[in-house]
C-alpha cells in the first residue's frame, strides 16, 4: 500500500488546506475499504477518511452522501465536515466514544443501546437512495473473482442460489439500512451510538443489519436471539430462522467482497 502524501491531501481539502501535516499527530485507525487517520492538535480533532480506488468501484457516493445527511437528521450519525464527490471525508471526532468489544456485548445495555438508532433508521419511513439485491451483489462480486477464488467459492454460491429465492418470498420488506455494521462502525458515546461509514446504505431488508452485527460480533445462536429480543421491544416479530439464513449469506457476500479487493 502506497504511502499518503498528507501535504498534498491537505491542499485538496478546503478545512486543511491553510493548515500543515506537522502541525497534527497523525494517527491511523482501523478500516477495512478505506484508510482512516486521526489527526489531532491544540485546536482540532478530526476523522480523514480515504477511499481506496477499488471501492469506487462498487460504490454510489451521491446516494452514501443523501443517505448520510438523513441519518445526521435522524441523530444517529455524525455530520461531516466537509466531503468531496470520491468519498473523501473529514469528520469531527466523537468525544469519549468507542466500538464495542465481545465483552461491552455481553450487557443487554450495550445491545439495547445499539438497537436504538437502527429502531430509528428503520422505523423512520425515510427513503434511501438505491436498494440492494443480494443475488445480484453475489453474481457480481463472484463474478469479478479469479478463476481459482470462483472454484473456492462455487458450492457456497450455488447453495446460495437456490436459497435466495425462497428468502426473498419470506422477506419481502424493504427499509432504510446502513448495510455494513461491523463493530468498526458501531461508535458507543456518552449518551449515544452512533452510526459510522454509510457507504452500503439502501433500502434493504432489517434483517441484513442485524445480521451483520450477529457476524462481526461473532454471536452464537442464544446471543443472536438476545440481539433479536432487543430489536422487537416494544413491538415487531422477526423469525430466528431468517437471522439464520441472512448471516450465511452476508458472510459468503462479504468474503467475496473482501476477496475482490484482495485480489
Amino acid at each position: 500500500m502506497n504511502p499518503v502524501d498528507f501535504k498534498q491531501l491537505f491542499l485538496r481539502i478546503p478545512p486543511l488546506a491553510e493548515l500543515a501535516p506537522e502541525d497534527f499527530t497523525i494517527t491511523p485507525l482501523p478500516g477495512y475499504t478505506n484508510r482512516n487517520y486521526r489527526l489531532v492538535n491544540q485546536r482540532h480533532d478530526w476523522v480523514l477518511r480515504i477511499p481506496q480506488p477499488a471501492t469506487n468501484r462498487f460504490i454510489d457516493r451521491d446516494a452514501e452522501a443523501a443517505n448520510q445527511a438523513a441519518a445526521c437528521d435522524l441523530e444517529i450519525a455524525p455530520r461531516p465536515l466537509w466531503r468531496d464527490s470520491s468519498g473523501l471525508t473529514l469528520t469531527p471526532t466523537l468525544d469519549a466514544s468507542h466500538s464495542p468489544t465481545p465483552d461491552d456485548l455481553a450487557h443487554s445495555a450495550t445491545l439495547q443501546a445499539i438497537v436504538a438508532p437502527l429502531r430509528r433508521l428503520h422505523r423512520s419511513g425515510i427513503r434511501f437512495q438505491g436498494r440492494v439485491q443480494l443475488d445480484r451483489l453475489l453474481t457480481r462480486y463472484y463474478s469479478l473473482l479469479s478463476p481459482q477464488l470462483r472454484e473456492r467459492y462455487r458450492l457456497r454460491i450455488q447453495a446460495a442460489q437456490q436459497l435466495l429465492p425462497l428468502l426473498q418470498d419470506r422477506d419481502p420488506v424493504y427499509i432504510a439500512s446502513h448495510n455494513d455494521l461491523v463493530l468498526e462502525n458501531l461508535l458507543l458515546g456518552q449518551d449515544r451510538v452512533w452510526l459510522i461509514d454509510w457507504e452500503f446504505s439502501a433500502m434493504a431488508s432489517p434483517y441484513w443489519d442485524l445480521a451483520t452485527i450477529c457476524n462481526a460480533a461473532g454471536f452464537d445462536a442464544q446471543q443472536s436471539r438476545r440481539l433479536l429480543d432487543a430489536y422487537c421491544a416494544g413491538g415487531g416479530v422477526m423469525e430466528e430462522s431468517l437471522l439464520s439464513d441472512y448471516r450465511n449469506l452476508l458472510q459468503l457476500l462479504s468474503d467475496c467482497w473482501m476477496a475482490t479487493l484482495v485480489g
